[in-house]
């Protein structure tokens, strides 16, 4: 019997958005349910933690992005070849998530989440974290032989850093020009053959609020 499963988060991507494309690249029927700010006011209170994303399989509610995402790919088959491919793949993740904070003062005050004067957040928020981050992200490309992050090919961390590429390329569409290896990456992960009709059709926003866990 298949597992029932269903997703909460806003409607856009935000940082949740790799949680969908697990399930989707695994072809799991499951209820996206896409919450408005509306909505997620009357919500709110009712929730385990006051926050999005959740994930609720099989009568058991899991909560916090990595950890839905490490839940899946455990079962999905997406979490590295072994032990020491999961710690590196482990290692990339947590290793955009610092990239993640590292951008998030500016990216928060342009969206208007937080205080902040954006011009003066750009250049060490934005610009000087693209600097230090894509090139580690180049090199692990480029160790692994496999046209994917980890040698044995597409993990969960392939979705994690590519979301967040595709959205500052949003932000500044020339970022990547002194990295062509990662623009042919971002190429590649678009035509995944179980993900291509389902990038092809989702909605690009970020997310309507950056308020999650």
């Amino acid at each position: 019997m298949s597992p029932k499963v269903k997703f909460v988060y806003f409607d856009g991507r935000g940082i949740a958005e790799p949680a969908r494309l697990i399930l989707h690249y695994a072809n799991i029927d499951f209820e996206d349910v896409r919450v408005s700010i509306e909505e997620w006011q009357e919500m709110k209170t009712k929730t385990k933690t006051g926050k999005v994303p959740y994930l609720e399989f099989d009568g058991h509610t899991i909560v916090e992005s990595f950890a839905i995402f490490r839940f899946l790919v455990r079962k999905y088959g997406l979490a590295g070849k072994d032990e020491y491919e999961q710690a590196l793949v482990d290692g990339i993740a947590d290793i955009q998530k610092d990239f993640y904070a590292s951008v998030m003062p500016w990216l928060y005050a342009k969206a208007g989440f937080r205080p902040g004067n954006v011009d003066e957040l750009k250049k060490p928020h934005f610009y000087d974290s693209v600097e230090s981050y894509i090139p580690i992200f180049q090199n692990f490309l480029n160790e692994s032989k496999s046209g994917f992050l980890a040698p044995s090919g597409l993990t969960w961390a392939d979705f994690c850093v590519s979301e967040y590429l595709f959205t500052l390329l949003r932000q500044e569409s020339t970022i990547l020009d002194k990295y062509p290896e990662m623009k042919e990456y971002l190429k590649r992960i678009k035509e995944i053959p179980q993900l291509k009709e389902y990038y092809s059709s989702r909605k690009n926003r970020f997310s309507e609020s950056v308020e999650d866990s």
